[in-house]
């Protein structure tokens, strides 16, 4: 009988085990995706400071995936570059929306103000554009 409870206790310390190693390995992962994502966001934002002022909006979502936006404006307050990281994943990178370049900044917020709804995007806009309303 000893014999045996050995091995159950064998058992449920090596499943203990495998447990741990398998929870350790998902943080590991969760960092260093976290560590590539962080690294593109710096990244990207170092290039888009050579272009004009950037201002740099985000907006969560709750059961949606959230946005954040790199918008690049010249001394004429109008567009030079626009940046978007929407999404839920880690393996999300920005990506440039060319339908916003070349609108000036007045322009943009009187369209998103005219729109009704208000998408998550278009409040990130907002967020990042706040000083010009």
């Amino acid at each position: 009988m000893v014999l045996e409870y050995n091995k159950v206790g064998a058992i449920q310390l090596s499943i203990h085990k495998v447990l741990a190693f398998i929870f350790g390995l998902w943080f590991l992962q969760g960092g260093i995706l976290s560590y590539i994502q962080i690294s593109n966001y710096k990244k990207t934002l170092s290039s888009l400071r050579d272009k004009g002022r950037v201002y740099i909006g985000h907006q969560k979502g709750k059961l949606t995936p959230g946005s954040i936006i790199f918008v690049v404006l010249n001394d004429n307050d109008f567009i030079v570059d626009f940046r978007e990281m929407k999404g839920i994943s880690v393996f999300d990178k920005f990506r440039k929306k060319d339908m916003y370049i070349g609108k000036s900044v007045k322009d943009l917020i009187e369209e998103i103000n005219n729109n009704k709804r208000k998408n998550v995007t278009n409040k990130a806009i907002l967020s990042a554009l706040k000083d010009f309303l």
